[in-house]
């Protein structure tokens, strides 16, 4: 079979979405984002991530550069020009930043020029410090494979932002949470480079791949795929899961998933807990930066995850989506063969 990607008959090239805006909500109106922003050419130039040898979470930080403190200050200076807005927390990467903004009245601005003024304060301040013209003068040499056909302005940030909307209150702990680990997991990635660096096309059951983590948990003979209906109960997924995690810790298996039914989740999810190796498909595939979910760094770091698609990343809504995990759950099957 041709090692042509399968996925390109599902859609072919698709339109980025990441920074598109939600377009029945009203960003003038009261309410709570993550917003995200990274730097031209993922540039790093607002800190280094430190940590120690033992990979401790409590022990990793960012160590802010002079743009860092800047970026920091500018955040916190949105509420004096919009007394509306009220930055809550903000967490500074070295190539990018995620922060929490909390709308607590309507404006008559729109968030974008929120962002925009932000912006036009850390532009100002990359010039006092001698950063921008020197991007400038780079950008004319160097060309970059981080933006659009490797082409550099010589500016601080790339085009637009990303912002997520709260929806619950739960989601604002999550939020909070991803951006307090986030320097842990750059950490954990910059510790073992080895399993979270994209890999060249993969050959699997003869479906061209793109891969991330253990390549060698194909190589395991011992194979279990988890495919459950989204009609068992509970009581049905715990008694599957102790019965598959049981076998699995007898027969040192690697488990198979696309992860997408709640049995699957809670299965797969219970098994990276007991440290069991797992080969998950990938319904959506490879996003542009790609990051594992949090629930998959420390399984990859220590080579316990094989992350495989044959889809191109589509951030669109899935018209085929049962096509897409028939698919997968037939690779599963090949490949638990």
């Amino acid at each position: 079979m041709s090692d042509k990607p399968k996925w390109e008959k599902y859609g072919g090239e698709k339109k980025p979405t990441m920074k598109r805006r939600c377009t029945e909500h009203d960003y003038y109106d009261r309410s709570i984002y993550m917003i995200t922003m990274a730097t031209e050419g993922r540039r790093q130039l607002f800190g280094q991530i430190e940590g120690n040898s033992n990979c401790e979470k409590e022990a990793v930080s960012v160590k802010l550069s002079a743009m860092g403190e800047r970026v920091k200050e500018c955040w916190e200076n949105i509420a004096d020009y919009y007394p509306q807005v009220e930055p809550m927390k903000l967490c500074i990467m070295p190539d990018h930043i995620h922060g929490l903004l909390f709308v607590h009245e309507k404006m008559n601005s729109h968030l974008g020029k929120v962002i925009a003024g932000f912006k036009t304060g850390t532009r100002k301040a990359a010039r006092e410090l001698g950063i921008l013209p020197a991007l400038i003068a780079q950008s004319a040499t160097t060309p970059s494979r981080h933006t659009a056909a490797g082409r550099a302005h010589g500016t601080l940030w790339e085009p637009n932002y990303h912002d997520r909307l709260l929806r619950g209150r739960s989601q604002l702990q999550r939020m909070i949470t991803y951006m307090d680990e986030n320097p842990y997991r750059r950490w954990i990635k910059q510790q073992h480079p080895e399993y979270f660096t994209r890999m060249a096309t993969l050959t699997v059951a003869n479906y061209a791949m793109q891969a991330m983590g253990n390549r060698f948990l194909l190589d395991n003979p011992a194979k279990i795929q988890i495919q459950c209906s989204r009609s068992l109960t509970p009581a049905e997924i715990e008694s599957r899961k102790t019965a598959i995690l049981d076998q699995a810790q007898k027969e040192k298996s690697v488990l198979v998933s696309p992860c997408i039914s709640p049995g699957e989740q809670a299965i797969t999810t219970a098994a990276m807990t007991a440290g069991i190796p797992l080969i998950v498909l990938l319904v959506k595939g490879f996003p542009p930066y790609f990051k594992p979910q949090p629930k998959y760094i420390e399984a990859c770091a220590t080579g316990l995850l094989l992350m495989i698609s044959p889809f191109a990343w589509q951030n669109e809504k899935l018209s085929d989506m049962r096509q897409r995990c028939l698919l997968l759950n037939s690779i599963a099957a090949e490949i638990s063969k």
